[in-house]
């Protein structure tokens, strides 16, 4: 599960006018382009291995912080423990959770799956991309599959909201001649109705969230 902070979310264009302004076309327009204008943060928050039955429940916290010595670094050399998401949007510009001047921090949160267990459960875990996946030659499909925004918000609050599918990988993005996904990457996408909860208390936020993985 991965923290993703949008700390000036009146730089976003997914949805401008709307209460979640902010989204996964911002991600990779930025990371496209090489600019962090809405000063995106994707920060890992927790992981898991699911049950039997795919139920897994995911818990973080996080403070307000506003520094460049947040990186664990890489000795493995599959990508950074902190960070993830494309490396434009860590590499020198990753502060953690630090609004813009005038303006409050958009939530969202992404679940990222990692495939079977192996014997680096710590890298699966914690990790964006592990020595698992198939992006370095391993064995596993990682790939994003739920996602839920929150609106940005400055007072103390708990709000549930219900994750599904991750932005870009909709139901039947697999079918037919103009698909826009494999079908390994939908079939491991969330189900709607997998609550995740944000508990907001002055410089902290919590989040909780019950999801069930497709058995595949």
């Amino acid at each position: 599960m991965w923290w993703v902070l949008f700390n000036k979310p009146s730089e976003c264009i997914t949805n401008p006018d709307g209460d979640v302004k902010c989204g996964v076309k911002d991600v990779m327009t930025n990371a496209g382009l090489g600019t962090n204008l809405p000063e995106i943060v994707i920060m890992n928050a927790s992981g898991g291995i699911a049950k039997t039955n795919g139920s897994l429940r995911l818990a973080a916290a996080l403070y307000k912080t506003c520094g460049s010595n947040l990186d664990l670094g890489d000795p493995a050399g599959v990508g950074p423990y902190t960070w993830g998401g494309p490396s434009s949007l860590y590499t020198g510009s990753s502060q953690g959770w630090c609004p813009a001047d005038g303006e409050m921090t958009e939530i969202h949160i992404v679940t990222r799956d990692h495939g079977r267990k192996t014997d680096d459960k710590l890298f699966q875990l914690t990790r964006f991309t592990d020595p698992s996946c198939s992006q370095h030659g391993g064995p596993n499909l990682c790939v994003d599959n739920g996602s839920i925004g929150f609106p940005a918000l400055s007072e103390n609050i708990v709000m549930t909201k219900y994750m599904s599918h991750f932005d870009a990988f909709p139901p039947g993005c697999a079918d037919g001649t103009n698909s826009t996904c494999t079908a390994d990457q939908e079939a491991v996408q969330l189900s709607a109705g997998n609550p995740v909860t944000l508990i907001l208390t002055g410089d902290t936020a919590q989040v909780v969230a019950e999801i069930t993985i497709p058995k595949v």
